[in-house]
């Protein structure tokens, strides 16, 4: 990001909310160039149209700035170190058993979030894929042979907690499994080598398309 519009953010980040005219002292440039910046921000997702801030004393109104919740995702965070050491933390109290069945309701809780998706198989994979976009992971489906259904997952929004934590990788399959309606074959990847997850998908009888 440019280094301007990067200060911007961190000065909002300390203030939590600010005018132009405060942005333009401590940057120490034009109140015009300061807005371009805020634009540009503001287009992008990062920052909230300006807000009416009016006080006791007459004169005109204050436009105050905010970050936006986009906006928390470029400043550093440890969601990573955090969820391994609860994964960690929980292999340690729960049993094998216990630890299959939040693994399963996880998956579940996760598909939940898809509600109507359509029965006819490709309107469905768009739908799935459309959703696991939502879901941070970078998708795509493809049919070949006539009657075979490819998945592939190339971005996994938690793959470096998989590497250690490989139950994560089934987590998703289960919750693919119920996206889909479909039993899944994992032709291809896993968290630990980077690769791309090829999923080949088997729908019941009834719901398969006739080959062209």
């Amino acid at each position: 990001m440019q280094g301007t519009r990067q200060q911007i953010l961190e000065i909002l980040k300390r203030h939590g909310e600010i005018t132009v005219q405060k942005l333009s002292e401590e940057l120490g440039l034009t109140s015009v160039t300061v807005r371009h910046h805020l634009e540009t921000l503001r287009s992008e997702g990062y920052i909230t149209d300006p807000e009416v801030r009016r006080s006791a004393r007459p004169g005109r109104p204050r436009y105050v700035y905010r970050l936006t919740s986009t906006a928390a995702d470029l400043f550093p965070n440890n969601y990573s170190g955090l969820a391994g050491a609860l994964l960690e933390s929980l292999k340690e109290m729960l049993d094998p058993q216990k630890r299959a069945l939040l693994l399963e309701q996880t998956a579940h809780r996760l598909a939940s979030g898809a509600t109507d998706l359509p029965v006819e198989p490709e309107r469905r994979l768009d739908a799935v894929v459309s959703y696991l976009k939502k879901l941070g992971f970078v998708a795509r489906w493809e049919n070949t042979e006539g009657t075979k259904y490819l998945l592939h997952i190339c971005n996994c929004p938690y793959h470096y907690v998989a590497q250690n934590h490989p139950e994560l990788c089934l987590m998703d399959e289960m919750m693919l499994r119920e996206l889909t309606g479909a039993e899944l074959d994992r032709h291809s990847g896993h968290a630990s080598d980077n690769a791309i997850c090829t999923y080949e998908i088997f729908w019941p009888e009834k719901e398969t398309p006739s080959p062209d």
